[in-house]
């Protein structure tokens, strides 16, 4: 698989508009990877690659790590001091 042949993929599985939008997802993914990825996985997945993948790994920055620290806040949601029913499979 080449780059272009990643970003079509990703533009069609992810219902993307254009090509531009799939790097800038395929980047993101990529810097969260090398964020998270022990340094001797990252280079192993990169030495993995095809070649102008591998280019493509290379330029894409990890995330520092206090980054996605932050951004877990997000998802573990806000304290509002309402109670809300949890839904379950029964009463959805």
């Amino acid at each position: 698989m080449d780059r272009k042949e990643l970003l079509t993929k990703v533009k069609e599985e992810a219902g993307l508009e254009s090509l531009k939008q799939a790097d800038g997802a395929v980047r993101v993914i990529v810097g969260v990877l090398k964020t998270i990825l022990p340094e001797e996985i990252a280079s192993e997945v990169e030495g993995s690659l095809p070649r102008d993948l591998r280019e493509g790994w290379k330029v894409v920055e990890p995330f520092p790590s206090d980054i996605l620290e932050r951004e877990d806040m997000y998802f573990e949601g806000m304290e509002t001091g309402e109670t809300r029913p949890t839904p379950t499979i029964t009463h959805g």
